[in-house]
């Protein structure tokens, strides 16, 4: 019986896993979880610092008693530290006794996500001072918030994760800061959609402190937190989130010579093959081929880690699945609008040096005698002989998040502006003019 070893028992791992046990019989499949919990919902904690989801269980899909009857082993508080590919074996922790024991394996599979980056100035022994990467650190920092002395909260990062933080604690009636060290919040965005987001920031009472970078935070007798001093002032805080990115949680492997991205991700073929032989890797700690750009990149998303794990369970059953990479397709509500993108954007159409054009178009989620339409703003980005649509973004209140589906299919299928413009797309006023937004912008961009 074949035995492979799966480290990170979360979206991708347990996916994995999962998909693996019902396609195959003849397979001895053990997880290895560093943290308390496996399969969930990761993506939810911001709704359950809010207090949208009261219950820290709820995003929780499957505990791990769920899985007795599963024919694969799950080991929670289990931190595989080194892997020796030549005697193919992993060393592992117990970190509930902190014993180590090594065990063999046939096939590895790396799923151990990423890390929130802790950069010098989060020194340890700091109160009140929190990352957000799982259930624990979310119910830390709604613990926190929901302390009335907690009124003041900064937030280092204007991300996605920061700015759905950023919400969530102002619907708690907090006052928030947001200290981004360059001018651009959301930075995957154009500054065309920034605009919209920054106005809606400000309307939303958060204060914005760009090009400001974080020299140290403040502390009193206490090792509470109290300021967070930057290279453009001193700002008074009660609480303190990081949120500047993350990193692959891949410094495990640094002595296997595996080939990995300057960040540490994870370089994967389509079948998710690593650089060494029976060695694989999927999710967060992993690279995705990039359908426009043509190259491996790294964008840690769930619905890459899910489609991975699926995809490598078929593939070591024995099928002949491939992965075939993606297009950066993400969504995001802050406050009151939904900002949505795919393909490229200008930036990276720049410095990949594509012959390309852009348009920037203003529509209405519906009909506009039909109460309660609002404004879509769309951006597209495309091939400037061929008209390709190789990259769109969008912003606005309502109609935003599935329209954004549309044009991922659009671009991964190369389609053109006049293909976009004259698709069938349905009509009823509560939902759409006779030209949908995404077909009105594609007529005015072909221009």
């Amino acid at each position: 019986m074949k035995n492979i070893i799966v480290i990170g028992g979360v979206a991708a791992g347990m996916s994995f896993a999962a998909k693996l046990h019902r396609e195959s019989k003849d397979v001895d499949i053990t997880v290895y979880e560093m943290g308390k919990e496996i399969s969930y919902g990761a993506c939810g904690l911001p709704y359950y610092i809010g207090d949208v989801v009261s219950d820290s269980n709820r995003l929780i899909i499957k505990k791990p008693e769920d899985f007795i009857a599963e024919r694969f082993n799950i080991k929670i508080m289990h931190q595989v530290m080194k892997v020796n590919s030549d005697t193919k074996t992993v060393v592992v922790k117990d970190l509930t006794t902190g014993l180590e024991f090594e065990k063999m394996y046939d096939q590895l599979v790396v799923a151990s996500g990423a890390f929130p980056i802790r950069p010098d100035f989060m020194k340890k022994g700091i109160k009140n001072v929190f990352v957000l990467r799982d259930i624990p650190d979310g119910e830390q920092i709604k613990k926190a918030a929901m302390d009335k002395s907690i009124r003041n909260i900064a937030i280092i990062g204007g991300g996605y994760i920061g700015l759905e933080l950023a919400e969530a604690f102002s619907n708690l009636g907090k006052n928030v800061t947001v200290i981004n060290r360059s001018e651009n919040i959301m930075k995957t965005f154009d500054s065309e959609i920034r605009e919209i987001l920054l106005d809606e920031l400000h309307r939303k009472g958060i204060e914005l402190y760009l090009n400001d970078e974080v020299e140290e935070l403040i502390i009193d007798e206490h090792d509470n937190v109290q300021g967070v001093k930057t290279t453009e002032g001193l700002y008074w805080t009660d609480l303190v989130i990081v949120a500047i990115g993350v990193r692959p949680a891949t410094s495990f492997l640094k002595d296997t010579g595996i080939k990995m991205l300057s960040n540490g991700a994870i370089i994967v073929n389509e079948r998710l093959e690593s650089s060494i032989k029976d060695i694989y890797a999927i999710g967060d700690c992993a690279t995705i081929y990039h359908r426009v750009l043509h190259e491996n990149v790294h964008i840690p998303l769930a619905t890459y880690a899910n489609k991975q794990g699926r995809i490598l369970g078929e593939i070591l059953s024995g099928k002949k699945s491939t992965f075939p990479g993606g297009l950066g397709a993400s969504v995001v509500k802050i406050f009151e609008l939904t900002l949505s993108q795919v393909g490229i954007n200008e930036k990276q159409a720049v410095s990949h040096n594509f012959n390309f054009d852009t348009a920037f178009v203003k529509g209405y989620d519906h009909a506009s005698y039909y109460p309660n339409n609002t404004p879509i703003h769309i951006k597209y980005i495309f091939d400037q002989s061929t008209h390709v649509l190789l990259g769109a973004q969008m912003v606005g209140k309502q109609g935003v998040a599935h329209r954004i589906n549309a044009l991922s299919i659009a671009i991964d299928k190369a389609m053109t502006l006049e293909e976009l413009a004259l698709s069938d797309f349905v009509y009823s006023p509560p939902f759409s003019g006779p030209w949908d937004p995404v077909q009105v912008a594609a007529n005015v961009a072909k221009k």
